[in-house]
């Protein structure tokens, strides 16, 4: 009889503990640093956005939040960048564009879905176009290029 009891306490403590853990919500870490909370803003703002523009359910929703999170980080990193070495930043913007539209394609499930993500591509690709023959017939510098082309930009 002792036996049972003490193997019942141990089963509830062991229950318990895993209930407990279920509850654990994810949150981001708690810092006072205002880049932070304005680079989450924007982040929870344009996971909103593309929630809404391609009728993403939760989980997607989800993905793609952490996706702008890792964005807006990636975009703080390279800030610096954007006075110091400008041919860099524009290397590391084009970089960090490419693998946003890659995560979030990735992200995307029904035909519906990835009609309209490749539909908004090709119309990103045509003004691409368009404003690299602008540039080009203006002589413009190929940074001024560059820069002018990832200006063009949408997930």
């Amino acid at each position: 009889m002792k036996q049972l009891s003490v193997a019942l306490i141990l089963f509830f403590i062991a229950g318990s503990i895993a209930v407990s853990a279920q509850k654990i919500e994810s949150k981001p870490p708690a810092t006072a640093d205002n880049n932070q909370s304005a680079g989450d803003a924007t982040a929870r703002e344009a996971a909103e956005k593309l929630a809404a523009k391609y009728t993403l359910n939760a989980d997607q929703s989800k993905q793609v939040y952490t996706i702008q999170q890792r964005k807006q980080r990636n975009l703080s990193e390279i800030e610096a960048l954007k006075t110091s070495d400008r041919s860099r930043y524009l290397a590391k913007m084009e970089s960090l564009q490419k693998g946003t539209l890659s995560s979030i394609r990735r992200t995307l499930q029904s035909e519906e879905q990835l009609a309209l993500f490749q539909k908004t591509q090709a119309d990103i690709r045509t003004k691409r176009a368009e404003k690299r023959k602008e540039l080009l017939l203006a002589k413009a510098a190929k940074d001024d290029i560059q820069a002018a082309l990832l200006d063009i930009y949408e997930e």
